[in-house]
């Protein structure tokens, strides 16, 4: 659960230790899911390794509306596993 700046001022100190504590926790399970979407992105790119080449090589303008959006999909996928942060959206509030 999200709090406000004001409920955070609010809390005791061992109030703040066991939420930094929970926080931790939710932090490492995310962690090992993001590392398992990894290893499972890599390994169906491993598999569909000649039709990922496929429509990496095709030329869009030869394509159909669907097999651009197939290889938008693999692009997309590609990129997830060269650079896994480079699609996380940055949030400032």
């Amino acid at each position: 659960m999200q709090r406000t700046r004001a409920e955070l001022d609010d809390m005791s100190r061992d109030e703040l230790s066991d939420r930094i504590m929970e926080m931790q926790d939710i932090l490492k399970e995310s962690l090992l899911v993001r590392e398992a979407m990894q290893t499972l992105l890599n390994r169906l790119l491993t598999v569909k390794e000649d039709e990922v080449g496929h429509y990496a090589a095709a030329n869009p303008a030869e394509l159909s509306q669907a097999d651009r959006e197939i290889r938008e999909a693999w692009a997309r996928a590609r990129h997830a596993v060269a650079n896994p942060a480079g699609l996380v959206e940055r949030r400032d509030d």
